[in-house]
């Protein structure tokens, strides 16, 4: 059975065993950030970055996105794919080559088109990056988004009638109920 959950890790650290989300669903980690886990999809936008992850072991069964200039150069690693052309990408004013990947793990994770999508360690700081994720979110609306976070949470999605915020608590609550 296809699974409707994907979990999206960002650019922040996450102290939770991310094995555990995987009894959900694929998840897609964001650059070299977490290396604590096989990642079923990584995004990338950084040659350096890209090189780091090329070279570390974690990632060696990990299905690596990258731009079509990354993917042109580093083709010959069979972990490599190039990241699809999203739809309203020109729209959203990004670029891949120059948005964060958290915001590329994002793009895959609707692109992918599951139900609800996970957001674990993502960086809602950045005001460029909570702008992107309410577009995203606004322009999606029969996915549900799940900000994952520490307590207290955070009330900045709560404006959005498909983004929700709640704890890692209930987040494993909700792992032990689906297995």
């Amino acid at each position: 059975m296809k699974s409707a959950y994907i979990t999206v890790v960002g650019s922040m650290p996450v102290k939770f065993d991310l094995s555990q989300a995987r009894k959900l669903g694929p998840i897609i980690g964001s650059s070299n950030n977490n290396k604590s886990v096989i990642f079923d999809f990584a995004t990338v936008n950084s040659e350096l970055n890209l090189q780091d992850m090329l070279n570390t072991e974690v990632f060696q069964q990990t299905n690596i996105l990258t731009p079509e200039n990354l993917y042109k150069k580093y083709l010959f690693f069979d972990q490599l794919s190039a990241l699809p052309n999203f739809p309203g990408l020109k729209s959203f004013d990004i670029e891949q080559e120059k948005c964060s990947p958290q915001t590329l793990s994002l793009l895959l994770s609707v692109y992918l088109q599951k139900k609800v999508i996970f957001l674990l360690g993502y960086d809602i700081s950045n005001p460029t990056e909570l702008t992107r994720l309410k577009s995203i979110i606004l322009a999606n609306p029969d996915i549900k988004f799940m900000y994952i976070c520490n307590p207290p949470r955070t009330y900045q999605l709560d404006d959005m009638p498909n983004g929700y915020c709640d704890t890692y608590i209930k987040f494993q609550e909700l792992i032990d109920r689906e297995k």
